[in-house]
């Protein structure tokens, strides 16, 4: 009987847990701005799960406990680090002299710093609404929060990514906009 659950344990771990584990890192770089560390995170994390494993099949939704699980984590490192979470990191981006190219990248960059310059619970709700599509239910099981606080967030992070990139539009980029 032990054995059958110890593989029952396993498939879910293999069925449930494992195919979340790209999700777990974008969620988890989303957070960090850090690709290593966020890997780290992501490992510890599915270890930590890995050794909870027999308990999986007594949770309703595994995927919003890993994420959790993954959110605990990058907390505990932001904690732990002492730095400020959320500074944006410039990956080598390959530069091509083309003008739509040029425009794209003026644009990404500035969209980038509309969400980043979020506080940090707005930030979170509109990576895991909009970048990882999660239902506002999942959401707010993730972060620990109400659905109605999801909503929120999400409302205020749109409208001030959206006031900052018409500003953008209106002044050409320039630097100098309040917000």
């Amino acid at each position: 009987m032990e054995r059958l659950q110890i593989e029952m344990s396993k498939t879910l771990f293999n069925n449930n847990i494992l195919p979340l584990a790209d999700r777990m890192f974008r969620y988890a770089v989303s957070m960090l701005q850090s690709s290593a560390v966020a890997e780290d995170i992501v490992q510890d994390s599915l270890l930590k799960i890995w050794d909870r494993r027999k308990t999986l099949n007594t949770i309703q939704n595994t995927e919003a406990w890993a994420m959790r699980v993954v959110r605990n984590g990058c907390l505990d490192n932001i904690r732990a680090s002492r730095f400020t979470a959320f500074e944006q990191s410039h990956e080598n981006k390959l530069f091509v002299n083309n003008e739509d190219t040029m425009v794209y990248q003026d644009q990404q960059k500035w969209f980038d710093e509309a969400i980043n310059s979020l506080p940090d619970k707005q930030k979170e709700v509109f990576h895991l609404r909009e970048v990882e599509c999660l239902t506002y239910h999942e959401i707010s099981e993730i972060m620990g929060i109400g659905e109605s606080d999801v909503k929120v967030y999400l409302h205020r992070a749109r409208n001030k990514v959206r006031e900052t990139m018409k500003k953008v539009d209106a002044y050409g980029g320039n630097r100098n906009i309040a917000g």
